[in-house]
């Protein structure tokens, strides 16, 4: 494609040529030959652009332009080049993986030029290396914004959900997936032939190439996730692959089966007319789970029933030393991923193995003491739920799991509460957050506490119920949930009381940041008044102490 400057050159020659023949003369020569018809003017041709994999979704390609950067053809070219690299790069990793030439689209024209964005900015680039020096990721949502606002002003150019939106190096702006949008700058975009090979495709290596790929893994909703034990001495690219590969080891990068099973979803892996809504609400839930060591083979077996609303792919498992570390300390998540056998009725079966050994793959070992092991659904219209979590330890010295890795897990089958009541010492100003909203069955519905909540100020937060009748029960139920991890209860005094004045406690409990926590009492009580104080909540973001229940019941069996 030529530049839009060449026609400007050509015409301005043009146009000078003829100025030069009108010029009289005294006497013109006369000729019987016809004159020869004047050429037209060579003009660009006109980009007609497609996303290169028929009828599919596709990355939107962005330049992030300071106003003191030029913005060349050079660099243009250089971006679409590296974009159609890293697109094969996926295609050769799916289809490793077992999902064909499968990867994600890009629009291009007739001569396979990547279409690029470019988005101005009226700043410079020290206004953001200094902004990010200060405080680092704080151009993101100025940033966010801007590829928003662009999209909005310009629809017809948004080829999906997912950007990859890339800066040049003075800006410092860091390398960072944030929500669908992922984040890298490079000093120089050129592809340099490294020599290597995987299979007959050739990898390249550029300054910042790892980490862009890895980003742009995380803009297309794939967390970190590592390499077992017995894919070394390969590295997961959503580890530190990125470095692994920056570090001149291109060809000890791949991508994990988890990784391909989440792009598999993806919005932009797949094509725009297959009837399906990417990223619609669908409802996904665990049904039963049961967890335990196997020692006759050395793994870790967890099996159970989920059911959903939509057709679920795929069910992956994570174990995450020392979990409660800081950002990216989940480079260490070892996965495990299952296709499910569907059971007729929106239910469907899953079972894994964990070999132990798998989890020690000589990366951050030491740490493994500690894990957190998370259970995740994948369903076809691309959206990712975790549907349960619990902390579980290992023995370092020999490196088996202890037995509170070991669990069972029923649905719960909530009780008829319809005559019950219930009061909250504080609500929250929206009147539809009342306390009653924990009684009424249904989980998308919640009461919040005033905020800003200050417990070392207004004391605990206080639910208290009456059930009407004296009842028999061993345990309490509690779910809370938001969409998120903050707000839920950590610290919980159960206390009954039969006239519904005088208080004693049953038990105390720690509660881990999961939605939902069954507590069981030491030995049943019979009473018709409750009280739940929460004295502690899970915090994982600001300061603020406030509460968040969807439902609260009793267990009875």
């Amino acid at each position: 494609m030529k530049p839009k400057y060449y026609l400007l050159i050509f015409l301005t020659v043009f146009m000078g040529s003829c100025s030069s023949d009108s010029v009289e003369t005294p006497n013109p020569p006369t000729t019987n030959e016809k004159p020869n018809e004047p050429e037209e003017p060579e003009t660009p041709e006109e980009d007609i652009w497609s996303v290169n994999k028929a009828d599919q979704y596709a990355v939107n390609i962005i330049f992030y332009k300071p106003s003191d950067f030029n913005v060349t053809d050079d660099i243009i070219n250089k971006l679409s080049d590296m974009a159609l690299y890293i697109q094969k790069w996926y295609e050769v990793q799916m289809e490793l993986n077992g999902y064909g030439k499968k990867t994600f689209g890009l629009i291009t024209n007739q001569n396979n030029k990547v279409r690029i964005h470019v988005i101005e900015s009226n700043n410079p680039s020290s206004y953001y290396h200094n902004k990010e020096e200060q405080n680092p990721y704080s151009t993101l949502q100025e940033l966010n914004a801007a590829v928003t606002n662009y999209f909005n002003s310009n629809t017809n150019f948004k080829a999906s959900s997912h950007s990859l939106i890339l800066s040049n190096e003075e800006t410092l702006i860091r390398f960072v997936g944030s929500g669908k949008n992922a984040y890298a700058r490079s000093p120089d975009f050129s592809l340099v032939p490294t020599g290597k090979f995987i299979g007959g495709f050739q990898l390249m290596k550029s300054a910042g190439l790892g980490g862009i790929m890895h980003e742009l893994a995380h803009g297309l909703n794939v967390p970190h996730n590592c390499h077992k034990n017995s894919e070394l001495p390969k590295i997961s690219l959503m580890s530190f692959g990125n470095h692994t590969y920056e570090n001149g080891q291109e060809d000890m990068v791949f991508m994990t089966k988890t990784t391909a099973a989440i792009l598999n979803v993806n919005e932009a892996f797949n094509k725009n007319n297959n009837g399906i809504g990417y990223y619609a609400q669908d409802a996904i839930a665990l049904e039963s789970l049961k967890v335990e060591k196997d020692v006759a083979i050395n793994s870790i077996h967890a099996e159970g029933v989920i059911s959903s609303d939509v057709t679920p792919t795929h069910i992956y498992i994570s174990n995450d030393g020392a979990p409660n570390g800081q950002a990216n300390n989940n480079y260490d998540d070892v996965t495990f991923v299952t296709e499910l056998t569907d059971l007729g009725e929106n239910k469907y079966s899953f079972s894994v193995d964990m070999p132990y050994e798998e989890l020690f793959n000589n990366y951050k070992d030491d740490g493994k003491n500690e894990m957190l092991l998370s259970l995740k659904g994948l369903t076809i219209q691309g959206n990712k739920h975790e549907l349960y979590k619990y902390n579980y330890s290992i023995d370092l010295t020999t490196k088996i799991p202890n037995n509170n890795v070991n669990k069972t897990y029923e649905i719960f089958t909530f009780s008829d509460r319809s005559n019950w009541s219930i009061a909250a010492n504080t609500t929250s100003p929206n009147s539809a957050r009342n306390a009653d909203t924990t009684l009424d069955g249904d989980l998308s519905s919640y009461w919040h506490s005033n905020y800003p909540y200050d417990i070392s100020a207004s004391g605990n937060h206080e639910l208290t119920i009456d059930m009407a009748s004296e009842i028999e029960f061993n345990g309490i139920y509690l779910h809370s949930d938001r969409g998120g991890t903050n707000f839920r209860p950590k610290h919980v005094i159960i206390q009954q009381s039969v006239d519904g004045n005088t208080y004693t406690t049953i038990k105390e409990f720690d509660l881990e940041n999961i939605p939902e926590n069954q507590l069981s009492f030491d030995a049943a009580v019979t009473t018709r008044h409750l009280k739940i104080l929460v004295s502690e909540v899970h915090i994982s973001s600001g300061t603020e102490e406030n509460l968040i229940l969807n439902e609260i019941d009793i267990i009875t069996e």
